[in-house]
Order: structure tokens, then C-alpha cells, then sequence
């Protein structure tokens, strides 16, 4: 059975740990796994069993959940935890939810989870970033961690929204996702229905070519000076062989100025659609979209510091044209 694994993210005293113990607090947070880092805390009150195992320190929380502390090797404390025994009665673990520090970067986290170790365990990622509502957008977006942060998302938490009124609300999330148009941005101010779309299961593939066409027709205009969501066509019967020498290049030029890449392409070597996806320059397994045939070829990139015109120069006869 697959595991959702969520990886928790948001820049220091954004809600990332308020979030979690409101999820596992609900009937609906059961079963769910828990890794904290030595720089964050989760309230385990509700404690009742602590032990072991194999070196990895775990608690057993009241409803079911475990939670353990992540020492030096994520893959290793992640193993451990997806194996420890389970309450008789109980069942496998269905999600592992892993706290991250509010100044780590997602993309030297994701990449250790490539581990032969883990591949094979069905781990659907899921990057959760909290929005504090109390801080200013723009302060934030010039912190090079928190825009790390905000560009791996898939899911933008709003935090602290009872600070905003449901106008400026609505605005904020605007903004969220205008910063991050891959990501979806969760502005509940119904706290049980924030959590549990925070967490809940993995979706599918989003439409891409419906995005890049909304960008294209706004003219690329950026959200901040220093974010640029830029949307990229591949030119007709490129090859696999091609695409990913453009992905290295990509992911060279830009270094750690590269936020993220999405992508649905085809390829002359391949008879389905590929889904292309990173987290700054760490890029996961490219993955044939067998029940999506008919999936619209798109790319997305999202950088800092870095527009479509310095890209295009870089490489001005690259097999694929930067649009935006």
C-alpha cells in the first residue's frame, strides 16, 4: 500500500508545528507517522508508550500516530519508523509527516529520499509549505530559505488568517499563488478544513498546459522583483536524450536560483506523455503518465534572481524556448 510522505516546511514561526498537532489531534490525523528534527518540537502529552527501536527514539501518541525524532540519517529514521511494530489492532501507517527546520531547503531532503532503500516503499511525495499572515509577503520573499520553501510547494497553508479580514485573506492567497501557480493554496479560515487539506491524500497530475496558457496570456508579469514563473515549450519530436540534456543545463545555469520545474512532455522515444518534476535542482524519477494519454505538453519553471531572456541566452539554439 502507498504512504503519503509530506514534508512540512515554512519559514521560522509560520505554524508549522500548530499545524501538525491540530492534524494529529483529529480522528482523521490516525495513523499517521511523525519525524520532527533536532530543531523543532511537537507537543507528545499525549504520550503513552516510548521506546527504541533499533536506535530511533519513537513515542507512541494516544490515537494511534508515532512519533519519532530525526538524528543524523533521514532515510535510516524514515525506515525504521515505516517498520516499527503496530499496536495489535492496528494498521499500517498511511502517511509520515517529516517537520522540517524553518531555515532547511526541501531539495537536499528530497534528494535523500532517491535512497535505494526507499524507492521501493511506494512513498508519494508531497511538499506542505506554511504562509504566516502576520509577516509581510514582500520581507519574505527576499529570504532566499523561505522562497526555497514557497517554490517546492504543492500545498500553501495561510496561517494565522483570523489576523487578516476575508478580503485581504483572499488577496494574500493571490498572491501565494501567484508566486507559486504550481502549488495549491489552501485559505480556509475553517481551521479543521485547513488541516485536513493540508494532509490530505496525494492527487493527480494538475493541467499544466491550462496554467501555462493563463501565464502566457498575463504577459508574464512577475509577482516580486526577484521570483519569476516562466512557462517553456519543447520543440515537436525532441527526444528523451534531448530533454534532459536541457533539464542538466537548465539546472546548471541556474544553481541554486532554480526553484522548481514542472513538466508534461513528449518525447519521440516514448509513447506516452512524461511528468518531469524538481525541487531546485534535485529532480525526481521521470514518470510515464500511462492513465493520462491525452495530457497537454507544458513546462514551468520557477527561479529567483534569473529571467526567461537570461535562460534563452545561455543557450539561444536549445531544443526548448523559454516563452515568459
Amino acid at each position: 500500500m502507498a504512504v503519503d510522505l509530506f514534508l512540512l516546511c515554512g519559514f521560522l514561526g509560520s505554524g508549522k508545528t500548530t499545524l501538525l498537532v491540530d492534524y494529529l489531534r483529529d480522528p482523521d490525523g490516525a495513523d499517521t507517522g511523525v519525524i520532527v528534527n533536532e530543531a523543532g518540537e511537537v507537543g507528545v502529552d499525549g504520550a503513552i508508550v516510548a521506546n527504541d527501536s533499533d536506535g530511533v527514539p519513537m513515542a507512541l501518541l494516544a490515537n494511534g500516530c508515532v512519533c519519532c525524532s530525526l538524528r543524523s540519517d533521514l532515510v535510516y529514521t524514515l525506515s525504521a519508523l515505516l517498520d516499527a511494530p503496530r499496536p495489535q489492532g492496528a494498521g499500517p501507517l498511511k502517511r509520515v509527516i517529516l517537520e522540517c527546520s524553518g531555515l532547511s531547503r526541501p531539495g537536499p531532503v528530497i534528494a535523500s529520499l532517491a535512497d535505494p532503500e526507499l524507492t521501493g516503499r511506494g512513498l508519494r511525495l508531497t511538499v506542505v509549505c506554511t504562509d504566516d499572515c502576520a509577516r509581510d509577503p514582500d520581507a519574505l520573499a527576499e529570504i532566499d530559505e523561505a522562497m526555497a520553501q514557497f517554490g517546492a510547494a504543492h500545498r500553501i497553508v495561510l496561517t494565522k488568517t483570523d489576523l487578516l479580514p476575508p478580503s485581504a485573506l483572499q488577496a494574500r492567497a493571490a498572491r501565494a499563488a501567484a508566486l507559486n501557480p504550481l502549488a495549491a493554496v489552501i485559505a480556509e479560515p475553517d481551521r479543521r478544513r485547513a488541516v485536513l487539506a493540508a494532509f490530505a491524500p496525494a492527487q493527480g497530475v494538475a493541467d499544466l498546459a491550462g496554467l501555462a496558457a493563463h501565464m502566457l496570456a498575463a504577459g508574464g508579469q512577475a509577482a516580486h522583483p526577484r521570483i519569476r514563473v516562466m512557462a517553456a515549450r519543447a520543440r515537436a519530436g525532441i527526444s528523451w536524450a534531448d530533454f534532459s540534456e536541457w533539464l542538466d543545463n537548465l539546472a546548471g545555469f541556474c544553481g541554486e536560483r532554480l526553484l522548481r520545474v514542472k513538466a508534461v512532455v513528449r518525447v519521440s522515444d516514448c509513447a506516452e506523455p512524461i511528468l518531469i518534476q524538481s525541487v531546485g535542482t534535485t529532480f525526481s524519477a521521470p514518470q510515464r503518465l500511462t492513465r493520462q494519454p491525452d495530457a497537454r505538453d507544458a513546462i514551468i519553471v520557477i527561479a529567483r534572481d534569473i529571467d526567461a531572456g537570461a535562460i534563452r541566452a545561455c543557450a539561444p539554439d536549445a531544443p526548448v524556448e523559454m516563452l515568459t
